[in-house]
């Protein structure tokens, strides 16, 4: 029987290697502008890296669209352990290993849902930026959440926030906060106009984000969100969409309590606790298993934890 080739292993010296650090800028940046800026590079010079190592990998990699470049699914495979790999060598080369936070050039992606990202994004990278001038900041929506575990699997998401315990041995819990739901009005709702109740809520018509309300609820809350799910007239992918909808219209919107104090002062909307006994939504900091002991991560999750109780510190003080 006719032996097989063998296979031919690439020497690395013929490799331009930064062509990996320009390919992991693109597909983080979805635009090669923004990939340049961030590389302190020209943008005909990226345009040739990625020319280059398409070459050598036989794919386009991305795929121009009107929302930006897509990648392709070798380009989503190649990322992932291109982005493992260099996240290896940056960490080799910070302390042996370790995470110096005045010199890491690490990118950390966070994902969590309702788009609150919105909410604690900008304090987030204020404090990171604090202490860690170079590292780099990602949030992500989720969406869908079905694809949230091999995300973290893959390491293309450091942490979730989420409301959703998965049951996968190779991810990691940490219970993070608790959000109170709220429903919101226009302030000039000719309806609601004091602490509604279950039977007026239910007899109004909402807008709902997508996810925003999912999963099962149980007792009175069960009720007023199954409620609210059938009379549902529009709904929107994201809650930071919801006051620009209830704003204009009579249309009412259940949304966790935090979002709606601050939505409360930009727009001409008030909010309301839920007339019924309603428990509030847990959220947890969600990782995978391989990252526990990292050291970058174990200062990113920290950040996070510190974020956590300045935001319930200063509810608490305007409750």
């Amino acid at each position: 029987m006719p032996k097989k080739p063998a296979m031919s292993v690439p020497n690395l010296r013929s490799i331009d290697l930064n062509l990996l650090t320009v390919f992991e800028a693109v597909y983080e940046e979805r635009n090669q502008v923004k990939a340049a800026e961030r590389l302190a590079m020209t943008q005909p010079g990226v345009s040739l890296a990625l020319s280059r190592l398409r070459y050598l990998v036989n794919d386009r990699l991305f795929q121009a669209r009107a929302r930006g470049l897509v990648p392709t699914p070798k380009g989503d495979e190649l990322y992932v352990r291109i982005h493992q790999a260099l996240n290896l060598i940056r960490d080799e080369f910070s302390l042996r290993g370790g995470f110096d936070v005045e010199t890491s050039q690490r990118t950390f992606v966070v994902a969590i849902t309702y788009g609150g990202g919105a909410m604690f994004g900008p304090t987030l990278n204020a404090l990171i930026q604090s202490q860690a001038p170079n590292v780099r900041l990602v949030l992500r929506t989720i969406d869908p959440v079905s694809e949230l575990s091999g995300l973290l699997k893959d390491q293309r998401i450091d942490v979730a926030i989420h409301q959703q315990r998965f049951d996968d041995p190779q991810l990691e819990h940490l219970p993070y906060d608790e959000h109170e739901l709220v429903v919101i009005a226009h302030q000039d709702h000719p309806r609601i106009r004091f602490s509604p109740d279950l039977e007026l809520l239910l007899a109004e018509q909402y807008v709902t984000a997508y996810d925003l309300l999912a999963g099962g609820s149980e007792g009175e809350l069960g009720v007023l969100l199954e409620g609210v799910r059938v009379r549902t007239e529009m709904e929107v992918p994201t809650a930071l969409l919801l006051p620009h909808v209830v704003r204009q219209s009579e249309l009412l919107a259940v949304m966790p309590r935090e979002m709606a104090e601050n939505f409360s002062e930009l727009y001409d909307i008030r909010y309301f606790a839920l007339p019924v006994n309603a428990p509030p939504i847990k959220t947890f900091l969600i990782w995978h298993r391989e990252l526990t002991d990292d050291p970058g991560h174990s200062w990113l999750r920290q950040q996070l934890l510190d974020l956590r109780e300045s935001w319930k510190a200063r509810h608490t003080h305007r409750a």
